[in-house]
């Protein structure tokens, strides 16, 4: 392929990522605001809870 084509493709590539929505984040974390500092909060189940201690 020429080096025009592929920055071609590059070039439509990103622009098609650009438009797409953000992706959201997973339901078991979350960010929160302490003490003027933002900390993601991630929320796991039992089972792995139990594992850890």
């Amino acid at each position: 392929m020429s080096q025009k084509n592929l920055e071609k493709q590059l070039k439509k590539w990103r622009e098609d990522r650009a438009r797409k929505a953000p992706a959201q984040a997973p339901a078991d974390r979350r960010t929160l605001r302490v003490n003027g500092q933002d900390v993601i909060v991630i929320k796991r189940g039992r089972s792995k809870l139990n594992s850890v201690q």
